[in-house]
């Protein structure tokens, strides 16, 4: 095996357990290999030298104010979240309803006169074509009115469906 091989088994050692194969090949290389060998030394020192090193302890004061910070922004997010499902949701905007007011009623204009002069064994005339586009052109424009209003209102809103507030996080 090449020293780059043996290097990676060297550091794996420390992590996991090698297989039978692995640590007489590492053996076998490292009784040939003195920049091997003073790699496996020094890894083993730092190893004992942190194995020695005291934990470190949290101030018992640090601790519980770590505690009750966390207690508080969690009871200020359930507030929010609260208070989220107690509001009524945005209205829809004026200019929707004002869209849909006007093609409603253009539609009825141009299509209330000429409906009764389509018949199914006649050849498609312009006026025809032109109200079967407007039907085809307000079916379409409904369908999609949910999907444009709830994204308006998804503008509004993060990702859980709460309000968005600057001052709430």
């Amino acid at each position: 095996m090449r020293c780059k091989d043996i290097e990676r088994l060297i550091m794996a050692s420390s992590d996991e357990e090698l297989s039978p194969e692995e640590v007489k090949a590492v053996e076998n290389h490292l009784v040939d290999c003195a920049q091997c060998t003073q790699l496996r030394d020094d890894l083993k020192k730092i190893w004992m030298d942190m194995k020695a090193i005291p934990k470190p302890v949290l101030p018992p004061e640090l601790a519980e104010k770590t505690r009750q910070r966390c207690y508080a922004e969690l009871k200020k997010r359930s507030e929010a979240r609260k208070s989220a499902l107690l509001t009524p949701p945005s209205p829809i905007p004026i200019y929707v309803w004002a869209v849909l007011a006007a093609l409603t009623l253009l539609t009825m204009f141009i299509t209330i006169p000429v409906i009764n002069e389509i018949k199914l064994d006649e050849s498609l005339t312009f006026k025809s074509a032109a109200v079967l586009t407007l039907i085809i052109q307000n079916a379409v424009m409904l369908f999609f009115a949910p999907i444009l209003i709830r994204k308006y209102r998804s503008k509004k809103q993060n990702i859980s469906g709460f309000p968005m507030n600057a001052n709430a996080y």
